[in-house]
């Protein structure tokens, strides 16, 4: 077989695979940002566990920020068992905000996910959307 068509195969099969949603994913993961006052940095924290099985890697990539507020990485790995929950995994993100605004920021947070089956233990990729809103206020006047 061609090495044209086994590409064209593994294509194929790739844009057929359905994509999980996030009701229906074995990664939970929320996204919970500071209040910003005024443009200046602004940080945000991911939290991510398994519903089932056991987290044993995760990351997350900025998919979409808003003009007003930019992320300083667009990936970043997150640290595993720290965030306080068995199995959980933690991350923070700063952004800096040159202005005020709303908007939303989604990350696409994604991680490997293992569990004992009856053929031993196996391990899948797993991924979800999170989004936030981001709200950046206009900085109070300062008094004469």
């Amino acid at each position: 077989m061609k090495a044209s068509s086994c590409l064209s195969t593994l294509a194929l099969g790739l844009s057929l695979a359905a994509p999980v949603q996030a009701e229906d994913s074995p990664l939970q993961a929320s996204l919970s940002c500071q209040p910003a006052a005024g443009p200046g940095r602004i940080v945000c924290e991911l939290t991510t566990h398994a519903s089932a099985g056991k987290l044993v890697w995760s990351d997350a990539v900025v998919v979409r920020a808003p003009a007003f507020a930019r992320p300083l990485r667009s990936r970043f790995a997150a640290q595993l068992g720290s965030s306080g929950s068995a199995g959980g995994a933690w991350a923070k993100l700063a952004l800096v905000a040159s202005e005020a605004g709303v908007g939303k920021l989604e990350l696409l947070a994604r991680g490997v996910i293992c569990q004992e089956g009856p053929a031993g233990q196996w391990c899948a990729a797993v991924r979800t959307p999170v989004v936030v809103e981001l709200r950046v206020a206009l900085p109070s006047a300062k008094a004469r």
